[in-house]
């Protein structure tokens, strides 16, 4: 993917979205499961994003788990985190979809010579290419 932002807009655009009545987007956790109990005739009910960390703290996959239970895809944002660093247990949560960067500072020097890589990562069984080929 060009950039992350990128990345993050194709997965979400193939979802569709409602107008909420938020002022902003924080939720309790008792509204948010509420939420995603809520009856839908749609499988998947809809697309959770979800960071793994902002701001420099880490934040619980126990949400993943709790969205996948009521039938919601998960698209984990792991563009906070340092990757080499900070490691994701993604075979025990198993997200439907990952966004991450990956930075190369070129061995140093100050010559700039870094190049960042977007990574969209797709579970196989997560995209379903038969519904759009028939």
């Amino acid at each position: 993917m060009p950039t992350q932002r990128d990345a993050l807009a194709m997965v979400g655009e193939s979802y569709p979205f409602f107008k909420e009545s938020w002022l902003d987007l924080r939720i309790k956790g008792s509204q948010l499961s509420q939420y995603f109990r809520r009856k839908c005739k749609n499988t998947p009910k809809g697309l959770f994003a979800y960071p793994a960390a902002a701001n420099g703290l880490r934040y619980s996959m126990h949400w993943i788990s709790e969205a996948h239970r009521n039938s919601w895809h998960v698209l984990l944002d792991a563009t906070g985190l340092v990757m080499g660093e900070e490691r994701l247990a993604l075979a025990m949560h198993r997200p439907d979809f990952v966004v991450c960067g990956l930075e190369n500072n070129g061995g140093g020097g100050g010559q700039g010579n870094g190049q960042k890589v977007s990574c969209l990562l797709v579970r196989k069984n997560s995209f379903d290419t038969s519904a759009a080929s028939g």
